[in-house]
């Protein structure tokens, strides 16, 4: 995570995290809310262990602080989004898949099938993939997969 600090000397010890470091923007007596570059970050109050000031950051939006919390805590996590209106509903697209290639994207599809108990056998009834790839001459490699069941 890119938030976390690991100073030197300031190891975990028992039930310690390292500290997040942010800009506190809200506190209260249930909650506390910290803003990160990625979005916010909201603890319930029982689940921060304390916030110490950040001596070596400024800013102007907010109190630079260092959070820490306790193993397990819950958090709401929010982040900021552009949103532009179109004539379709509005979607969060998805992570890009981590299969690259054939041999990946076939083993994608076996977990996916393995996950919804299909029999693995070829010809009807079985689940296969489909990708799809364009190059260019500038060095672009685009690509569409698509898991289907026989």
């Amino acid at each position: 995570m890119t938030d976390a600090i690991h100073l030197p000397g300031t190891a975990p010890t028992g039930d310690r995290v390292p500290a997040l470091q942010g800009l506190l923007v809200a506190e209260s007596e249930r909650a506390i809310t910290v803003r990160v570059n990625e979005g916010t970050w909201t603890f319930r109050r029982d689940d921060v262990l304390r916030v110490l000031p950040d001596q070596h950051a400024a800013s102007s939006d907010g109190r630079p602080v260092l959070v820490d919390i306790r193993p397990g805590a819950t958090a709401d996590f929010t982040r900021r989004l552009r949103v532009d209106l179109v004539d379709r509903p509005m979607t969060i697209a998805a992570e890009p898949s981590l299969a690259l290639g054939d041999e990946l994207l076939q083993q994608l599809t076996a977990s996916w099938a393995d996950s919804l108990e299909l029999v693995d056998c070829p010809g009807a009834g079985s689940a296969t993939f489909t990708y799809c790839q364009t190059k260019s001459f500038d060095s672009s490699d685009d690509g569409i997969n698509c898991d289907s069941l026989d």
